[in-house]
């Protein structure tokens, strides 16, 4: 699992964008988030990489 920080979120449309410790970027959806989870801007968090369509994903994404 990767380490990383929310560096975006919101709420209204559940998605947004996660970078790792080295600094890369990662597309967050709503649906990656592991069921109970709460998850806001700034969230320590622990994921997998996934390649999806438009790049690199988050998901199983659980806090830190």
């Amino acid at each position: 699992m990767v380490i990383g920080q929310v560096k975006t979120w919101s709420d209204s449309d559940g998605w947004g964008f996660v970078v790792d410790e080295e600094g890369y970027e990662y597309f967050l959806h709503i649906s990656k988030i592991r069921k109970g989870q709460i998850i806001r801007t700034g969230d320590m968090i622990k994921f997998d990489i996934s390649e999806g369509d438009r790049g690199a994903e988050a998901e199983n994404v659980t806090l830190y």
